[in-house]
């Protein structure tokens, strides 16, 4: 059986007339946001780019982001595209991809010179009032609302190719770069958050067989973590010595997984002194190229089956894949323990519920490609330049995140103990 490799958005328009109506219903449903907050000031800066061609660009800690982009476009009265990994549109037997092709989604292959793909996002680019949504932490996720995952350089380069392409049809085209930083804040007021939080730990820690008296938050949590972490030592066999602190091990875990699952998989081009972020994009490059049937001549790609198992396996790198204890310890805000909380319940107990949020989306001032074109034409180095405008989006978002940190409360007080 032949398989698609590149999938062409599809839209339905009484789809998307459906989701314009029930949007807040549907987000509630599948994500348990009760409310998505824009400020009046950035609707009517949103309104003034119905008529431009716009680069979208969102961190993206969650799934929760492209109906927020749809959101989005729907305040500024305009219609978006999404690029989307290839293999989501085969999940549910395919009933994902019919569902997100009808709202304006196609795929990518990451990893490979996916040509239809490139010609599609150019396509869109150029057309007039074309406006695309693109993730630059892509995949995976970061799953820390709090953290930026490195942005990948190629969101910026298809920019500079789009707005090339626009350029030919109309001289005085331009493209604008629109940064956006969604947060997410626990709906619940803070005694009912502490009372969850209380419970869900108290959950774990009976599983575990262990106590809270005399425990701060922290140091029940990261009792809690510690056993986790001991049943994944064992579970791949790593020695562990006495002493060894919390970000040391688990950093040690992930990169082991990832390590032990690239040689597995006879993945040639791994590269063992790369970050585990760099280390797990890659690694699922490749299950994803075999995933959709890929044409493998050279006999690089692994089979299906070690492409099944490595997946699974990789899941758990994953869940861990940016968790650090500093992270945690320096700002116990209710959002960034219920970020541990989750990962703890889907490993300890193969799923979680999403408490409910409030979504508060902030935007920078558009930039516009025209004011890095000239630069990026008569460079002969154009990755410096590409790299360049990628950091100063990537240092934007950051100055978004680091002013939203300071609006953070810390969800348990004066080293509270239980």
């Amino acid at each position: 059986m032949s398989i698609e490799s590149f999938i062409p958005a599809n839209i339905s328009y009484p789809l998307l007339w459906f989701l314009d109506l029930n949007l807040g219903t549907m987000l509630k449903l599948v994500h348990n946001i009760d409310e998505v907050i824009v400020s009046e000031t950035d609707k009517k800066m949103l309104r003034t780019l119905n008529k431009e061609r716009v680069i979208y660009i969102s961190n993206h800690p969650s799934t929760k982001e492209p109906p927020i982009a749809f959101l989005v476009g729907n305040l500024m009265g305009s219609r978006f595209k999404y690029m989307a990994s290839r293999e989501v549109f085969d999940w549910g037997n395919g009933m994902v991809g019919k569902a997100i092709r009808s709202i304006g989604a196609y795929s990518i292959i990451a990893g490979s010179a996916d040509r239809e793909s490139l010609k599609a996002t150019r396509e869109i680019l150029a057309s007039e009032r074309g406006k695309l949504v693109l993730f630059p932490e892509g995949e995976p996720t970061g799953a820390e609302n709090d953290n930026l995952l490195p942005f990948q350089s190629g969101v910026t380069q298809l920019g500079f190719w789009g707005f090339e392409d626009a350029l030919k049809k109309d001289p005085n085209a331009e493209i604008q770069i629109l940064t956006t930083f969604v947060k997410y804040r626990m709906s619940a007021i803070f005694t009912d958050n502490q009372r969850d939080v209380d419970r869900s730990l108290e959950r774990m820690e009976k599983f575990y067989g262990l106590s809270k008296n005399g425990l701060t938050l922290l140091e029940r949590i990261f009792a809690i973590g510690g056993r986790l972490m001991e049943s994944k030592e064992k579970e791949f066999g790593i020695p562990v010595e006495h002493n060894e602190d919390f970000d040391y091990r688990i950093g040690r875990l992930r990169h082991y997984i990832l390590d032990m699952v690239a040689e597995k998989a006879k993945l040639k081009r791994y590269k063992k002194e790369d970050n585990a972020i760099d280390k797990l994009r890659y690694v699922l490059s490749q299950f994803e190229l075999v995933s959709v049937g890929t044409a493998d001549p050279k006999g690089e790609l692994p089979s299906k089956e070690i492409t099944k198992w490595g997946r699974d396996i990789c899941q758990k790198v994953y869940d861990f894949i940016t968790i650090k204890g500093d992270y945690l310890a320096k700002l116990p805000s209710a959002e960034r323990i219920y970020e541990w909380i989750y990962r703890f319940e889907a490993e300890i107990f193969g799923s979680t519920s999403p408490r409910s949020t409030k979504a508060y989306i902030s935007f920078a001032e558009p930039i516009k490609l025209s004011t890095y074109f000239k630069e990026y034409k008569s460079s002969k180095n154009k990755k410096e330049i590409v790299d360049n405008l990628t950091l100063k989006l990537r240092n934007t978002m950051q100055e978004m995140l680091d002013a939203d940190i300071t609006r953070s409360q810390i969800l348990f007080p004066n080293d509270y103990r239980f």
